[in-house]
């Protein structure tokens, strides 16, 4: 077997990460809220807490790489539809928060439930090893990519 050239791995790796944001990591139709909302409450779910009921626009903004201005498109039809809620900082009134309703709450366990039956079965597929592998090559790559200059 012939060792693959740089140019060969680079058109590989590139096939490969181009498929990447095609990937749906949430299966199913959530009371038909599109993917991109249905990971945003799951985002706050998993960043809300006892000790913190509501994180500002900004740090979703952050957390998504995405402008404020993307997350409140996403957020309108979340709002609308009772499954987040918007409040002011009570340190600073410019400043939007937004929290889970117990509607949203439920459906974002729903939610991050079916993502971990499906890395559940990543895990079985790849085996321990291998994952770990992986989540090690994968955050090498982050950071990497991360790195690199206009990012």
């Amino acid at each position: 077997m012939r060792e693959l050239t740089t140019l060969e791995l680079t058109q590989d790796l590139f096939q490969f990460v181009t498929q990447i944001p095609r990937t749906k990591l949430i299966r199913g139709s959530f009371e038909g809220i599109p993917r991109r909302e249905n990971e945003l409450l799951v985002l706050l779910l998993m960043n809300l807490g006892d000790d913190k009921k509501a994180i500002s626009v900004s740090e979703i903004s952050n957390m998504l790489q995405i402008t404020p201005a993307g997350v409140t498109h996403l957020l309108n039809p979340l709002e609308e539809t009772g499954h987040i809620i918007r409040l002011q900082a009570p340190n600073d009134r410019r400043i939007v928060l937004i929290g889970l309703t117990d509607k949203g709450t439920k459906l974002a366990e729903a939610i991050l439930l079916n993502v971990q039956e499906t890395l559940s079965g990543l895990v079985n597929y790849l085996g321990e090893e291998d994952c770990r592998t992986f989540i090690r090559l994968l955050s090498r790559v982050i950071e990497f990519l991360n790195s690199q200059p206009g990012n």
